[in-house]
C-alpha cells in the first residue's frame, strides 16, 4: 500500500515538498496542494517539467496540473480495483 503525503508549493520561490511535515514548519511560504503517493508526486514533477521546463509556474497552474493528474490516477486505480 503506498504511502500518501501532503504536497505544497511556493510560487515565489519554485519550490515544491511532498512530505508529512505540518506547514507551520516550514522555511518557506508553501501552500497546500493536495495528497500524493511517492509515484504520484514523482509522475507530477516529471509533467511540471515537461510542461514547463525552466518556466515559472504559477500555484494556479500547478494546482491545475495536480487536480488533471490526480483524476487520472483515479481512474487508473477504478480500472484495477475493477479487475
Amino acid at each position: 500500500m503506498s504511502i500518501s503525503r501532503s504536497v505544497y508549493f511556493d510560487e515565489e520561490t519554485q519550490k515544491v515538498r511532498w512530505t508529512t511535515t505540518c506547514s507551520s514548519d516550514f522555511k518557506y511560504n508553501y501552500q497546500y496542494v493536495g495528497e500524493a503517493s511517492e509515484s504520484e508526486f514523482n509522475i507530477l514533477i516529471e509533467l511540471l517539467w515537461n510542461l514547463f521546463e525552466e518556466e515559472k509556474i504559477t500555484f494556479k497552474e500547478f494546482t491545475e496540473i495536480y487536480i488533471k493528474l490526480r483524476m487520472f490516477c483515479d481512474t487508473i486505480m477504478g480500472l484495477v480495483d475493477e479487475v
